[in-house]
């Protein structure tokens, strides 16, 4: 639990980095690093530990140097919703092609509280807060509160002006919000960019689909150039 503490603390200050107009630590690299440190190895191998110093020791480096972590922050971005397990290179391509940077992501935004290991009594509620906060079972099944209110809360904290919301054809906790997002996203002036998929299937809805939806909100709305017109539109049907 000491060692998952460390791992914690390492995480919050990715994110006060993330806050900062030099975000490092961005796109898809963060939220697969982090389902792996929170759902698989919690703690247990130090491995991860020695990767999260090396991590920092990087994301500092550039934080103090001021790099840039994209050819052009348009946006910052926030993704919401439960990601195409198929098209991992999306977030990628969003601030390849359109200069929409994604800061963090819906399922990392999970457990930030450090455990109490001095108390076992106090340490047996904070893992259970831990189990209850843990990737997907807050978000899309904890409700209005932590499904849609805190969106906004951390768009501005990360100083967010876009969110990218996935819409899992199949999940239909988080499409009973759809009109309450659109709602609450004119009311707090953030961009709100839909991207339906099939999650595990991308039969119905392929990746081509996900980039045109951002294409058509980029252009008619925003009327945006992309950074690389080479990247807007091409076949990747056969990229499996």
């Amino acid at each position: 639990m000491k060692d998952f503490n460390q791992e914690t603390r390492h995480l919050l200050e990715w994110y006060e980095v993330s806050r900062s107009p030099y975000p490092q630590f961005t796109d898809n690299s963060l939220s697969l690093y982090r389902y792996a440190v929170y759902m698989a190895a919690g703690g247990r191998e130090k491995e991860f530990l020695c990767r999260d110093e090396q991590l920092t020791r990087l994301v500092m480096k550039g934080y103090e140097r001021k790099e840039p972590c994209a050819v052009e922050l348009r946006h910052r971005a926030i993704t919401w919703g439960v990601q195409a397990a198929y098209y991992t290179a999306f977030a990628g391509w969003l601030t390849n092609c359109w200069g929409i940077v994604p800061l963090v992501d819906m399922l990392t935004l999970c457990s930030t509280r450090e455990i109490n290991t001095e108390d076992p009594e106090k340490a047996v509620y904070d893992l259970a807060y831990l189990y209850e906060k843990m990737i997907m079972r807050s978000r899309s099944n904890g409700g209005y509160e932590v499904g849609v209110a805190d969106l906004w809360r951390y768009c501005e904290y990360f100083h967010a002006d876009m969110v990218i919301m996935y819409a899992h054809m199949g999940c239909k906790s988080m499409s009973g919000y759809h009109g309450l997002f659109e709602e609450e996203a004119r009311r707090h002036g953030i961009h709100l960019v839909w991207a339906t998929h099939g999650l595990m299937d991308a039969r119905g809805v392929g990746r081509r689909d996900m980039r045109t939806e951002v294409n058509r909100y980029m252009r008619t709305v925003l009327r945006e150039e992309p950074l690389d017109p080479s990247l807007e539109d091409f076949d990747d049907e056969k990229a499996w």
